[in-house]
């Protein structure tokens, strides 16, 4: 997971200007509007890159790298920006009314959605 930060801040008269990404190629934008306790996501890409900026709510999310197995929580709120890589699965728990914008670096095509679950098992 990438995390990201408003890298410039420009206030005046008018109002003010947030840079928030500024970088990768994004060829769709998503607006989502969930319900308190609701769960999305529960997949992960092999191509697609996904940029959540949250607009309003709270939520957890959840990643497990299926490449590294490595596992990360991160809560986030109103202002906050993060990329969900290729091989993270996540799941995103609600935990208040939520309101965000989604980009992804590739269309939704319902014939070839990358879209998949976890069907890796892990020797230990």
């Amino acid at each position: 997971m990438e995390i990201l930060t408003t890298t410039t801040v420009i206030r005046d008269a008018r109002g003010v200007l947030e840079e928030i990404a500024k970088s990768h190629v994004w060829q769709q934008l998503n607006r989502v509007k969930t319900n308190k306790g609701a769960v999305r996501g529960n997949h992960y890409h092999e191509v697609n890159l996904e940029l959540h900026y949250i607009l309003e709510g709270e939520l957890m999310v959840h990643i497990r790298n299926l490449q590294t197995r490595e596992e990360t929580t991160h809560r986030f709120g109103e202002g906050s920006c993060f990329i969900v890589l290729p091989y993270e699965y996540h799941t995103l728990e609600h935990l208040t009314d939520c309101d965000y914008i989604v980009l992804f670096s590739r269309r939704f095509d319902p014939e070839d959605p990358d879209l998949h679950k976890d069907t890796h098992t892990y020797e230990t």
